[in-house]
């Protein structure tokens, strides 16, 4: 029983077998999310806003409106308005204007 001429026949069959090249790309390992977002700053604004509304009770904002008057972005704005609606700290009216819940 001759077993290196065995397996040196086998492995030159495999020197033998073509080579393929893979169709679809190699997926790339992704790297975790950096949370870039100040958890302090966006608070800080939040309570900011939430107070200009008690500060001045019978106030009634679009979400326009809101944007310039605490100079923020748009988006920002309405995500921040979003939130005290869900939170019940404000309330949006059927015309769209954010106030406080006990502003008639």
């Amino acid at each position: 029983m001759n077993t290196g001429t065995s397996i040196d026949a086998r492995l030159s069959k495999l020197n033998d077998l073509p080579i393929k090249l893979l169709a679809a790309p190699v997926a790339r390992l992704s790297l975790p999310a950096v949370d870039r977002r100040n958890t302090a700053a966006r608070l800080a604004l939040l309570h900011r806003i939430c107070n200009e509304f008690h500060e001045m009770p019978g106030i009634a904002l679009t979400q326009q409106q809101a944007t310039r008057l605490f100079g923020i972005a748009d988006e920002v704005c309405a995500r921040i308005l979003t939130r005290l609606v869900n939170d019940g700290r404000l309330r949006r009216s059927p015309d769209g204007r954010f106030r406080l819940p006990s502003a008639a």
